[in-house]
Order: structure tokens, then C-alpha cells, then sequence
């Protein structure tokens, strides 16, 4: 929504400025030729002095819209930064503090027993958090090239969507949340399909979506022993899905991660839902139209 509306202000100071360009323009035009015909009709009127006035206004008004195009450029690369951070926090050390969280709740297990694994947990959190400091501290991001998953996991978003989605279902699914432990069955089906419609941010969107689709899985999808995970073409649109069979225990508050896949849904004119299978189970998916339609929306 916030780029949204930035981009939305970026429009209107552009027309305004191409409009009091235009005027300018036809104004130093006009004033010219009124010159012209008094000098053709013998008189001794002339407006240089008003037309030299214009000009510089006009090179300050140029001037200043180069300056505010500037000052635009860092606060949109400033708010990139941080919903940039705030995702690879979001979908790694606040999954792991998720976890800790719901250990504290638990009262199947004794204080013994139970303060061992909330200090490993912790140790994990501490480490996620400074290797996430490190990989922040790289060059490599001023490039906007690098997706962050953690242990010092680094996709180059360059590469095709297919192979990068496939290396965060792998990685995401090694993850040590509790419902990942009772999957008997993964199914997995990655094509390779055309992407030229998606730019590197949309390709970060996707890959961020399909990372916490699996981290809710393995912390909500209870007993679940069956999980499909698919990017593919049906009917027009690309698909990307995660359904899984087990008894979901999903918040009905709409977090900032749903949030997040609306705009992305938003953004490459597809859709995203969220859906209860019977006789249990979820369908997490995000589709979109493929690019023979894509142009026309």
C-alpha cells in the first residue's frame, strides 16, 4: 500500500511538472512571436527581458524536479531496505521466536525437561540473528540480487524462478518445526515456465510466499502426514500451491504476511487465497494470468 501511494505521488508531481513545462513553452513561444510581428510592423516593442525572465524560471523549475526525483529515489530505496529486512526477519528469527513462544505455552512437559529446548531454541534465535547482521553488511545487497533464508543460504534471484523455488521449498522443509516431523509424503513439482512478466521483486515476493506458506505448515498443520507442493500452468494462469492434510489451526487475524501476498497478488494482477479442505487440510495458493493475457489486463 505505502509503495502504492509513493507511486501515486511520483505520477502527480511528473504531470504537474510536464504541465507547467508545457506552459512555460508556450508561453516563451507566444512572447516571441508577438515580438516578432511588433518588430515586423515596425514597432519598437520588445520582450526579451520577459522571455529571459521565463527561461530562468524554467531552468529553476527543472532544477528543483531533478532534486525532488532525487529526494524520492532515496526514500523509496530507504523504505525497499526495510520491507526488505522486516521479510527476512519476519519469515527466519520470528519463526523461530514463534516456536519458543508456543514451547513456554506447553504444559505436557516438565519445567526440566522443557528449559533445555527453549535454551537451545534461543541459542538458534541468537544465531540466526547475527548471521542475518553479517549477510547485511555485504556488498552483494546493493545489487538487490540476493534472497536471504538463513544459515548463510543466499539465492541469486538472477536464475530461473523454477530452480530458486525449489532450493527454498528444500531448504525451508529441513527447518526444525514440529509438524514437519510427522510428513510421510512430499510431492513436489517445479516447471520451468516463462517468467519474463516477473520482475526480481515479484520473483522475491513469490519465493517469500511460498517460504512462510511451509513455515505455517510446519507450525500450524497438526498430524499432517501429506504435503503437495506445486508451481505449474492450468487454465490460463500460473499456480503456485501448498496444501497439506493436516487438522490447520490458523489465526483468523489477518497477519502481516497475508498482508504481504495480497500486494504481491495485487501487483502481478493475480490472486491469493487461503482455503479449508475436507475433510481436513489447507490450500495456500497464489495464480496469476500467463503472459499472452498478462499485457492485456
Amino acid at each position: 500500500m505505502q509503495n502504492q501511494i509513493f507511486e501515486r505521488f511520483q505520477k502527480g508531481i511528473y504531470f504537474a511538472f510536464v504541465g507547467k513545462l508545457a506552459a512555460i513553452i508556450i508561453t516563451i513561444f507566444s512572447l516571441g512571436l508577438i515580438s516578432y510581428l511588433f518588430l515586423i510592423w515596425g514597432w519598437s516593442f520588445f520582450l526579451l527581458p520577459e522571455i529571459f525572465v521565463i527561461f530562468i524560471n524554467c531552468i529553476i523549475l527543472l532544477s528543483l524536479y531533478q532534486y525532488n526525483q532525487a529526494i524520492n529515489s532515496i526514500i523509496q530505496d530507504r523504505q525497499n531496505i526495510i520491507e526488505l529486512t522486516f521479510a527476512t526477519i519476519h519469515n527466519g528469527p520470528l519463526q523461530s521466536l514463534a516456536k519458543v513462544l508456543k514451547l513456554v505455552k506447553r504444559d505436557d512437559l516438565p519445567s526440566n525437561n522443557l528449559l533445555p529446548i527453549i535454551e537451545n531454541e534461543l541459542e538458534e534465535l541468537n544465531q540466526e540473528l547475527r548471521e542475518m547482521y553479517e549477510f547485511w553488511q555485504q556488498k552483494t545487497l546493493t545489487k538487490n540480487t540476493s534472497l536471504y533464508l538463513g544459515n548463510n543460504v543466499v539465492i541469486d534471484l538472477r536464475n530461473p524462478l523454477h530452480e530458486i523455488l525449489y532450493q527454498v521449498y528444500s531448504y525451508t522443509l529441513e527447518r526444525d518445526f514440529p509438524c514437519f516431523k510427522t510428513l510421510k509424503l512430499k510431492i513436489h513439482n517445479f516447471e520451468p515456465i516463462n517468467e519474463s512478466s516477473l520482475s526480481i521483486e515479484n520473483k522475491r515476493g513469490l519465493c517469500r510466499f511460498l517460504e512462510e506458506a511451509l513455515c505455517n505448515v510446519g507450525k500450524h498443520a497438526t498430524g499432517t502426514t501429506c504435503l503437495e507442493v506445486s508451481y505449474s500452468t492450468s487454465e490460463g494462469r500460473y499456480i503456485l500451491s501448498i496444501m497439506d492434510n493436516g487438522l490447520g489451526n490458523y489465526s483468523s487475524r489477518e497477519g502481516w504476511g497475508t498482508k504481504q501476498f495480497k500486494n504481491l497478488a495485487q501487483q502481478i494482477k493475480g490472486k491469493f487465497r487461503r482455503v479449508s479442505l475436507y475433510p481436513q487440510g489447507t490450500l495456500c495458493e497464489l495464480s496469476w494470468p500467463l503472459i499472452s493475457s498478462f499485457w492485456w489486463q
